[in-house]
């Protein structure tokens, strides 16, 4: 801090400061006037001249605190290009203003880089927060909301910073704010708590992926006509204040005054730790000013000095002692007050009370606990926090069953039973609650143990957080084996979302184990826990393990009702197992899958619908699989319009199928498969999902592949150093994704550099090794990484290794389902052909060879590339011999007339001269 302003000073002056700033220019002069003593006036006038014209506030940054605070008081910031409609940030042009407030302004948008249509409501920063880390902070917070994924929050699709103005781009969502859509409507308190219910719904599935809101309030919820709600700013306040530090950190003492006191909790106000029982406070807060107009403490458009006071040291009136006053919502900022307000006498009053408590440790325990009691309360069941009061939930029972009253003998049996229902119900609501506040205490504790102070001041990522608490999991949750799987479901999912499978898979395991021994075999929750490792391993490309966890779920799932949860479980489960069948060359299965799924989703969407061509995407996978490249590219062509109307949430989705259609075009030579192309395909995903993100590297391993195929050795490794550059610190261990990835990036090493076999050879042995014997990787990623070192040790003239690894591949006992792929087939005998030949076999490996051309020429479409190279390879072994000639020219017809210069060429200038030698073993 610096030496003119001191740590007292700073108390008194940071109220006032935020209250100040936010006033229009008059108001603010005048204001400023009445201010005692006059040095704190003119200190004030000082620090608010650093502000533009508009009256935004200052947010300072964490480093050089001291320094800017000091400009600041010194002298006025120099003025920033203030945005005008037809900026470009990022892909995003600016259309209309929506808002200005504290922060900056919020901007409608659309998308004008021609990748799709679409819009977004653009929130620009000032350009006065940007300091050192900034971007580091907004990576690390735009992938902690890229797993926000519920359909009640508003999705952050992109952040960055342009010419030191930081933006944040935002689904855009047409509407009216919660207290705006309430008063339009005239909602009754019934409709107005079922649309609460949606808001916590949201709160609840950020609070499970360890986000806290920390600014929840009416003006940031938004209702279409439809009356859906979406919460908006998930994150921002994180973003701008403390970034999910805890309040003793320096940045929380210093920005952490960003909220709406009428809305936070004394924690935040006082500066405290700051978890998720402050967004159970603000839920409350809401509850009680939907049911009553008014808010609970302090008045409507009172200073913020003055609602912080009423925060900390007043007393709420129960809800419907607040009736009789005045509703000071009539000034058009208010919900108002629903007609039958009374109604929220009783119960709705102790709810509202429990979730607004001083105390955070005397709140609901977590915001499902908070829902339950809403969730009760609408059913006219009684709440948890009055389960106590038997007369009250007598009166209850009677209510609901009143035509249960007509004799004594009928009443008295109707309530014995009524009474027994209600202690089974008292008893689950009890376990289930106690569930809750285990999950949110340990869920809180995971949060705090994030305070870099615990961490020599470095600031942990979510993974190191998560594994901390991995190791003590079994322990923390011994003999409470409900609470303990509600932890892993979530541990599975977040392990999964971060590409983490060498740790997801195992816990899935466990999950799966778990709730086939408490609930059954047959039980919707065990079916659904192997749904989900099905998904893991179909992210894994391991098409057996697929089949082998989906095929025993199809007869169950199958007779799913139409428009069921369980029929979006079932087609689901048919779009992988069409992928899974295809991998494994189980082409019959993989269309008997198809026949079944196109019905259902011809009648779940409309063709206008983006699902609805994206289905073609499975069936490109399928039609690559059989080798019928053309049908491919015909049926991924087919997808181009969706791009452009595709919804926000399915961007990603949208540069999936741009990846597929750059694949499929490179494979045919088509001008879209070139590396310029791929290029700006990854650089729209890194934009989109952010750096090192899992489909970024999977299309840079293509484009590594691809130019392997050309023979552009030496810019297939810069791809491949690219991809191990920009992997995240906690990229995938897991076998299925690292041995694939080191055998194609050695491969490409041992091409490029041939004489340094020496650094080479010892990975391609310890991968061999691992093929051998790892049993956690299978299927396609399997051969490709066996054939792959085989290559090196054909190229680096390493022998005993190229048959050890080619013995695994023609092991038909140990993988069956490979004799069923044709394409891979071929090329473990051109493989084969190639060995034979380097061991001076020339005769069988003429025979060799001969199999992998008369398996290509057996393929229902041209092939391209491949068939070329396996030609010419034949020409080689048939060198000097009668046929030599007519291989030749064979080999000459099936070149791609697309292809430039490849290495191959001087071996076809060899073979046209007769100096062909034997050394290009590896290069086929």
């Amino acid at each position: 801090m610096s030496a003119g302003l001191q740590p007292e000073d700073w108390q008194r002056l940071s109220p006032l400061f935020d209250e100040l700033a936010e006033l229009p220019a008059v108001a603010r002069a005048e204001r400023l006037a009445t201010l005692q003593p006059p040095e704190l006036a003119a200190r004030l006038a000082r620090m608010l001249a650093a502000l533009p014209p508009d009256g935004a506030t200052v947010t300072l940054g964490v480093s050089g605190f001291g320094d800017q605070l000091a400009h600041a008081l010194a002298a006025p910031a120099p003025d920033a290009a203030a945005p005008r409609s037809g900026d470009r940030f990022g892909a995003w042009c600016l259309c209309e203003l929506l808002g200005e407030g504290g922060m900056g302004q919020v901007w409608r948008a659309e998308r004008a880089d021609g990748l799709y249509q679409g819009q977004a409501a653009i929130k620009l920063l000032r350009d006065d927060v940007a300091g050192p880390g900034l971007a580091a902070r907004f990576a690390r917070e735009r992938a902690l909301l890229g797993r926000l994924t519920h359909p009640g929050i508003a999705r952050l699709l992109d952040a960055g910073e342009q010419d030191g103005r930081a933006f944040l781009v935002l689904e855009h969502v047409v509407g009216h704010t919660l207290s705006e859509h309430v008063r339009a409507q005239r909602l009754d308190l019934s409709a107005r708590m079922r649309l609460l219910i949606r808001i916590a719904r949201a709160v609840e599935h950020a609070h499970a992926q360890l986000i806290v809101h920390r600014d929840l309030k009416p003006s940031n919820v938004m209702v279409d006509d439809a009356g859906n709600t979406k919460l908006l700013d998930f994150g921002i306040a994180g973003l701008l204040d403390s970034s999910g530090q805890q309040a003793d950190s320096q940045l929380t003492q210093l920005s952490g005054r960003r909220l709406t006191p009428a809305y936070a909790a004394p924690e935040q106000i006082l500066g405290g730790p700051i978890g998720a029982a402050a967004d159970i406070y603000s839920l409350g807060v809401m509850l009680y000013e939907l049911a009553s107009g008014q808010l609970p403490f302090g008045q409507r458009g009172a200073s913020r000095t003055a609602l912080e006071h009423a925060v900390l040291h007043g007393q709420a009136q129960r809800i419907t002692r607040s009736l009789g006053q005045t509703d000071d919502a009539s000034s058009e900022q208010g919900p108002g007050r629903p007609a039958d307000a009374r109604r929220a006498a009783g119960d709705l009053e102790a709810v509202a009370a429990k979730a607004m408590r001083r105390h955070a440790a005397d709140r609901y325990a977590s915001v499902g606990s908070f829902i339950d009691d809403l969730e009760r309360w609408l059913a006219q069941r009684p709440v948890s926090v009055r389960a106590e009061d038997w007369r009250h939930r007598g009166r209850l029972w009677l209510r609901r069953n009143a035509a249960l009253a007509g004799g004594a003998a009928l009443v008295f049996a109707a309530l014995s039973l009524g009474l027994g229902l209600s202690l089974w119900q008292r008893d689950q609501a009890q376990a289930a609650a106690r569930q809750s506040e285990e999950v949110t205490r340990y869920l809180t504790e995971l949060l705090a143990s994030a305070n870099p102070d615990r961490h020599g001041g470095h600031i942990p990522t979510i993974f190191e957080v998560l594994e901390k608490s991995r190791a003590e999991l079994k322990q923390r949750f011994a003999g409470d084996e409900l609470t303990y799987l509600r932890v892993l479901d979530v541990m599975v999912a977040t392990y999964s979302d971060m590409n983490r499978h060498d740790i997801a898979i195992p816990l899935a395991q466990e999950f799966i184990a778990l709730n086939a021994r408490r609930w059954g075999d047959d039980d919707e929750r065990t079916r659904i826990a192997r749904l989900r490792l099905a998904r893991i391993y179909t992210a894994l490309n391991s098409p057996l393990e697929v089949i082998a966890l989906g095929e025993p779920l199809l007869p169950v799932l199958a007779r799913a009702p139409a428009g069921s949860e369980q029929e979006n479980d079932h087609v689901n489960l048919l779009y992988q197992l069409i992928v899974a069948y295809a991998g494994a060359g189980r082409f019959a299965d993989a269309e008997a899958m198809h026949v079944r799924a196109w019905p259902i989703v011809q009648r779940q969407f409309k063709p206008s619908d983006f699902e609805y061509p994206y289905y073609n995407a499975y069936l490109y996978q399928l039609r690559l699989a059989q080798s019928r490249l053309l049908d491919a590219e015909r049926l991924i062509e087919a997808t181009r319009a969706s791009w452009a109307t595709a919804p926000a949430h399915r961007a990603r989705f949208v540069t999936r199928l741009r990846q597929h259609v750059w694949n499929i075009q490179a494979r045919l030579g088509r001008p879209e498969g070139s590396v310029a192309v791929a290029r700006q395909i990854v650089t729209d995903m890194d934009a989109l999902l952010g750096p090192g993100n899992s489909s970024s590297q999977r299309m840079r391993a293509d484009l590594a592949r691809h130019l392997v195929e050309l023979g552009e050795y030496a810019q297939a490794v810069q791809v491949h150093d690219e991809l191990e550059r920009m992997l995240p610190p906690e990229a995938a261990g897991h076998p299925t994704l690292r041995l694939p990835r080191e055998s194609a990036a050695l491969l490409s090493r041992a091409l490029a550099a041939p004489t340094r076999a020496a650094d080479w050879l010892p990975a391609a042995h310890r991968i061999a090794d691992e093929l051998a014997r790892s049993l956690d990787i299978s299927g396609p990623p399997w051969a490709e990484a066996g054939m792959a070192v085989t290559r090196v040790a054909l190229r680096l003239g390493d022998l005993p290794l190229a048959r050890r690894t080619l013995a695994l591949l023609q092991a038909q006992d140990a993988q069956p389902w490979l004799r069923l792929h044709a394409q891979l087939t071929s090329r473990i005998a051109q493989l084969h052909g190639e060995l034979l030949r380097a061991e001076g076999r020339h005769d069988d490996a003429v025979a060799a060879l001969r199999q992998r051309v008369a398996l290509l020429d057996a393929l229902p479409q041209p092939q391209g590339l491949p068939h070329w190279r396996a030609q010419l390879d034949l020409a080689a072994s048939l060198a000097r011999t009668p046929e030599a000639a007519a291989a030749l020219a064979r080999a000459d017809t099936l070149r791609p007339a697309w292809l430039a210069a490849h290495p191959l060429d001087a071996l076809r200038a060899e073979l046209g001269r007769g100096t062909w030698q034997p050394h290009w073993a590896g290069q086929f």
